[in-house]
């Protein structure tokens, strides 16, 4: 896949340091009680010079055919700069899942951004991706399509976050229902409020299952 000349091979994945945001539970959240079933979950910006691409991928099993696509590209304050909300054709969540990223990706290099962190909620995508997994729900050719993608930014990291820090994406996979679109700068007024709880390090519950003994 052809890249921008301007853009390098990526180096290994970074870690990023804590967010030194001040933790606030979300509204809706049970005061907090110390169990091994629950963790808190909260969005974390990248690090100076590098930006966030939020990507989800919905897909309903009614019968209805329906299945979108929806992500966020933001910078390390937190702040949105493009996001999509998109119908796709109905497959497999992971296929879909894939073009959300996929379509992420694309954006980023449209505006440029040289140094991306890639983060979802698709856990065995990340894997794979990361090489820690050879599993796959998508095609080889979609697979390599993301591996070239990735190489041609100066420097990517691959991650999976819950789906409670991925509130941004998740809501404009919904979106994109209703009313689909590209936005630069701005958002509809339900993501604005999520991408707003995430700049302000608002912490979410997550019940972890417990394994049997």
């Amino acid at each position: 896949m052809a890249c921008p000349t301007s853009l390098l091979s990526a180096p290994a994945p970074f870690l990023a340091g804590p967010s030194h945001r001040a933790p606030q539970l979300s509204p809706s959240a049970r005061p907090f009680q110390p169990s091994s079933r629950v963790v808190l979950v909260q969005w974390a910006p990248p690090p100076r010079g590098w930006f966030k691409i939020n990507f989800d991928g919905s897909v309903y099993h009614d019968g209805s055919g329906r299945a979108s696509i929806g992500g966020a590209i933001r910078d390390s304050a937190g702040r949105v700069l493009i996001a999509f909300a998109e119908p796709t054709e109905h497959s497999t969540v992971g296929i879909v899942e894939a073009r959300a990223m996929v379509r992420g990706l694309r954006l980023a290099l449209g505006l440029g951004l040289r140094r991306v962190v890639v983060e979802g909620d698709d856990l065995v995508l990340v894997q794979l991706l990361r090489g820690e997994e050879t599993q796959t729900r998508i095609p080889v050719a979609m697979q390599e399509e993301l591996h070239g993608l990735l190489r041609c930014f100066a420097g990517c990291d691959v991650r999976h976050v819950y789906r409670e820090g991925n509130a941004v994406a998740h809501t404009l996979c919904r979106q994109a229902y209703h009313c689909p679109g590209v936005w630069v700068g701005i958002v509809p007024s339900a993501v604005f409020e999520k991408a707003e709880d995430d700049r302000r390090g608002v912490l979410h519950e997550r019940e972890m299952v417990r394994r049997p003994a």
